[in-house]
């Protein structure tokens, strides 16, 4: 098992997507599928310059700037932020967590000594990664209030849910108390791209008024129970890369577990 004091350099990395700053937002979903991740990095001929995520897509897509523009003909520039916070090979696990707690970021990528880009580490990998030293059950860390959605909310109003509160980036969409999925900003700025790209631009406010959050959520056949060990969850979290995750008995929602909560154990 990896070890908070091992460099980087022997911890298998995640594969990131590495686009350049002329590239149009589709070459960004490419990649974003291709590696299963929220993020890709940005470079400007052989530089790193900076990072996109899909909160980026989202945020912006969502707001009245790019309402009557089809993201087809969008670069990556016009999404990304400089913010660039890397680490290096020979640095280790502990420092990242350290970078990410001062920084307050999710996700870090790693250079060699050349500042070559090698791959990433995010706070689901981390979490992961570092499993072991959680302890405890699932039912230690839930939360029983907030994050849900009932079906049949309309896109427009998890809009604004998720942009006025910047801690509520993903919901649990429930049916009474029974659980169906997850849904978020990654949901959202899928469903926008999509939208926006068939020439839908004038219809955009209606289709968010229109569409409703079980048209995109993403079903969780294998919600957690209160009784599973939390390193049970840590492997979740890095399988599907989400910030929260529910925790129900035979389809009936407890609660949710945050990411966060996990992270903050190993950051201590």
């Amino acid at each position: 098992m990896p070890q908070r004091g091992d460099k980087l350099k022997s911890v298998p990395l995640q594969n990131v997507g590495l686009v350049s700053k002329s590239d149009k937002i589709p070459m960004m979903f490419h990649e974003l599928k291709r590696t299963r991740l929220d993020r890709v990095i940005v470079k400007d001929n052989e530089n790193l310059v900076g990072i996109v995520t899909l909160r980026d897509i989202f945020t912006k897509l969502a707001s009245k700037k790019f309402s009557n523009i089809s993201p087809k003909s969008l670069s990556i520039a016009s999404f990304m932020s400089e913010n660039f916070f890397y680490v290096l090979e020979d640095n280790t696990i502990d420092d990242v967590i350290k970078l990410m707690v001062e920084k307050n970021v999710s996700g870090v990528p790693v250079l060699d000594k050349k500042r070559k880009l090698l791959g990433i580490i995010t706070k689901n990998y981390l979490i992961s990664l570092l499993a072991n030293e959680l302890k405890g059950y699932v039912g230690d860390y839930i939360i029983k209030v907030g994050y849900k959605i009932p079906v049949g909310t309309s896109l427009a109003t998890l809009s604004n849910e998720i942009l006025k509160n910047v801690d509520a980036r993903e919901f649990v969409v429930v049916q009474g108390n029974r659980l169906l999925g997850v849904v978020g900003e990654k949901e959202l700025a899928y469903f926008l791209f999509n939208y926006l790209s068939d020439d839908n631009i004038i219809n955009m406010r209606n289709a968010l008024h229109n569409y409703v959050v079980n048209d995109i959520l993403t079903f969780i056949s294998e919600p957690l129970r209160p009784n599973d060990p939390v390193q049970y969850a840590a492997k979740l979290f890095s399988n599907t890369n989400l910030v929260i995750y529910p925790v129900a008995e035979d389809d009936i929602l407890l609660g949710v577990i945050r990411r966060r909560e996990l992270f903050n154990q190993l950051s201590r």
